[in-house]
């Protein structure tokens, strides 16, 4: 095989250009028709009573920690396997980001480590729906309910993913969903707010829009930032949101052939399914190598196929260095670093490439 083998490829066509080119004709680029659309599709189907435009999935999070009341010298735990925007928006907030370590079958934090995480500036907790599973949210509840915390929850990688019944993000005080390029709907760059109580979201409206709730007037009640987003960008999500349960559907069929072609290769294992409180919408293909992932990662990209490790625990990232975490507090964070490869499901991945990348894992391993 020739052609190199991308870790992503957005799965955009017709829909989003005929969208795009009505946006164009009709003048209207900044927030309007399709945003109202975009939001109430979005509405509908996750189920949250309110829910507000961002720029993208950083500065969602960073609105509704503002939206919180999230201010200098509180604490906010988050789990430590995440992208850095998970903390780094706690920092830009004021506050201390404290780590909780993962489950090792999920990847998702561990809710029998938050207690002990907890002091008395402690004000939130983040928990994070990596690889598009949810994180067991009932007991996550009971203890924010216990110690008087908030939740936010960071849902980036979780649209079309249900906790028992209830989407991500619908069920702590706010959450967030991101549409970047990587996501299972994008609008390139783009994030929702989702939100079940009517002050926050009106707090939520003030602090997107200036200080305002409505566009077009110079009277500004409180301070605010803009997060909003284009009529562009919402028009690529509508035609996104309306080829939802095809994309899902092609991701998953991508995954199950991943299962099926390296069952008998015993040095790899799939990151584990907990399918009693949540189904699944895959992210990528996610491995764990048990030997030699660094020879892995570069015999697959001398062979032309593009790889992605796991996340980078954050609390060895350089960035959050003041703080000093211990190491041996994170063994499951840690470990999914040394092991964990993640391998491409998106759409217009054909079956031929997925045999091809399976064969080389083999070949590698020699099986």
């Amino acid at each position: 095989m020739n052609e190199k083998i991308p870790q992503l490829e957005p799965w955009v066509g017709k829909e989003e250009l005929e969208n795009l080119k009505k946006v164009i004709e009709g003048k209207w680029l900044t927030e309007g028709p399709f945003s109202a659309e975009f939001l109430k599709l979005v509405q509908e189907f996750t189920g949250a009573k309110y829910a507000v435009l961002a720029n993208n999935g950083t500065l969602a999070l960073y609105l509704g920690l503002l939206a919180l009341g999230i201010k200098e010298g509180d604490e906010v735990i988050v789990s430590d396997f995440s992208f850095n925007a998970s903390a780094s928006t706690i920092v830009f907030a004021g506050a201390k980001p404290v780590f909780a370590d993962v489950e090792r079958g999920i990847l998702n934090i561990n809710p029998g480590l938050i207690e002990k995480a907890i002091t008395d500036k402690t004000r939130a907790i983040m928990p994070v729906h990596v690889y598009g599973q949810s994180a067991d949210m009932d007991p996550i509840l009971k203890i924010a309910k216990k110690h008087n915390l908030k939740i936010i929850e960071d849902a980036a990688q979780g649209y079309g993913v249900f906790y028992k019944g209830k989407h991500t993000g619908t069920i702590g005080d706010v959450g967030m969903i991101s549409f970047f390029a990587d996501k299972t709907v994008t609008t390139g760059e783009g994030a929702v707010i989702l939100t079940n109580d009517e002050k926050r979201y009106e707090k939520l409206r003030y602090l997107r829009n200036q200080g305002r709730l409505h566009s077009g007037t110079f009277i500004h009640p409180e301070l605010g930032m803009n997060f909003r987003m284009t009529d562009l960008q919402c028009a690529v999500g509508v035609a996104q949101l309306k080829k939802f349960e095809e994309i899902k559907k092609i991701k998953s069929r991508n995954l199950d052939l991943y299962k099926i072609l390296l069952k008998d290769d015993s040095e790899i294992e799939f990151i584990e399914e907990k399918t009693s409180y949540s189904n699944i919408v895959p992210f990528r293909a996610n491995i764990r190598v048990r030997k030699d992932l660094e020879g892995l990662l570069n015999f697959l990209e001398d062979n032309g196929i593009q790889t992605r490790r796991f996340f980078y625990p954050l609390h060895r990232q350089p960035c959050f260095g003041k703080w000093k975490y211990e190491d041996v507090l994170f063994p499951e964070s840690n470990r999914a670093y040394d092991e964990g490869l993640s391998l491409p499901v998106y759409c217009s991945l054909t079956h031929a490439q997925i045999e091809y990348i399976c064969k080389k894992i083999r070949e590698f391993h020699h099986v």
